[in-house]
C-alpha cells in the first residue's frame, strides 16, 4: 500500500508541485531495456529494496515494481508525489518521503540501489554523491540517468526556434535538458566514481560504466506542447512568456504537424556505479 511520509520540514520549498498535474498527463517513462541494463549491472532480485531519488510522479519507481522491488521514492514536491502514490498498482510496497538529495531522510546502507531519473542536474552534487553512498549497502548500485530527445528532433527544434527568435542564443541553451553534457560522458560523475582498474582514492564509487540506449516515442504535437508545459526550465527561462510561448509552439507545429502522430528518437543516457566495499 503507498503510503507517504513527511521527513523534513525544512526542505525548501520548491515550483515542482505547480507542474505535477502535466507532469503526471505529459511526462512518459523509459524503455525496458534501460531498466533491463540496470538490473543486470545490480544483479539483484526481487525483493531487493530501492529508493527511487526524486521520484517525481513515480515514472522510474513503476518499472521497479513491476519487477518485485520494494521501492521507496524520495521528493521535495509533495504533489507530484501524491501522483506517484495513485498511479501505483494494487498491492505494490512503495513508501514516499518528503526529502531532499543533499540530506536523504534514510538510514545507511539500507538500499541495494538507488536509481535517479531525470534529475541529479538539480541537486549539489558533491552532498548528493555523499548521500547516495551513505544510504546504499556496500557494493549496492548507483543508477543516474536521463533521456532527451534527438538533435535532430523536429518538434524540439521548434520549440528552441521561438525562443532562439524571442530571447536570444542563451535562453535557448538555457531552455535545454543537458544532452551536451551526457553526450561528453558527464565529466561530474567521474569525480566521484572510478573507471574499472583505475586508481580509486577517495572515490565513493567504483566499477563505473556509461550505457547509451535508444528508443522511440511517439507524440501528438498537443502531447508535446503539454510536456514542454510540465519542464521546470521552460517555466523559468520564459517567465511571464510561458503562456504566450505555449501557445505560440501549438501554432507553429499545428500548421505543419496538424494531427498527426511523430515519431520522436529518445536517446537514453546511464550512469552506473556500485558503491566500494572498503
Amino acid at each position: 500500500m503507498a503510503e507517504t511520509k513527511q521527513a523534513d520540514e525544512r526542505s525548501p520549498r520548491t515550483d515542482f508541485d505547480s507542474l505535477a498535474g502535466d507532469y503526471a498527463k505529459f511526462r512518459t517513462s523509459y524503455s525496458d531495456a534501460l531498466f533491463d541494463a540496470i538490473l543486470a549491472y545490480a544483479r539483484i532480485g526481487a525483493g531487493a529494496r530501492v529508493l527511487d531519488l526524486a521520484c517525481g510522479t513515480g515514472l522510474g519507481m513503476l518499472a521497479y515494481v513491476k519487477r518485485g522491488f520494494d521501492v521507496v521514492g524520495v521528493d521535495v514536491a509533495a504533489a507530484m508525489m501524491e501522483q506517484a502514490a495513485a498511479a501505483m498498482p494494487a498491492g505494490a510496497r512503495v513508501e514516499f518521503v518528503h526529502g531532499r538529495a543533499e540530506a536523504l531522510p534514510c538510514v545507511e546502507a539500507s538500499f541495494d540501489l538507488v536509481s535517479c531519473a531525470q534529475a541529479f542536474h538539480w541537486f549539489e552534487p558533491r552532498a548528493a554523491f555523499a548521500e547516495c553512498a551513505r544510504v546504499l549497502r556496500p557494493g549496492g548500485t548507483l543508477a543516474i540517468f536521463w533521456k532527451h530527445a534527438a538533435r535532430d528532433d523536429a518538434f524540439t527544434h521548434v520549440s528552441e526556434q521561438i525562443i532562439r527568435e524571442w530571447m536570444g542564443e542563451q535562453a535557448a541553451v538555457a531552455s535545454r535538458d543537458h544532452a551536451a553534457e551526457h553526450e561528453s560522458g558527464w565529466p561530474v560523475f567521474w569525480e566521484y566514481v572510478a573507471r574499472p582498474g583505475s586508481h580509486l582514492g577517495e572515490r565513493p564509487f567504483v566499477d563505473g560504466e556509461q550505457i547509451v540506449i535508444e528508443f522511440e516515442l511517439q507524440r501528438t504535437v498537443d502531447e508535446f506542447v503539454g510536456y514542454q508545459r510540465s519542464r521546470e526550465k521552460i517555466r523559468t527561462v520564459m517567465g511571464d512568456r510561458r503562456m504566450e510561448f505555449l501557445s505560440e509552439l501549438a501554432r507553429r507545429l499545428a500548421a505543419t504537424h496538424r494531427d498527426a502522430r511523430v515519431t520522436q528518437r529518445q536517446i537514453q543516457y546511464a550512469f552506473l556505479a556500485r558503491k566500494r566495499t572498503s
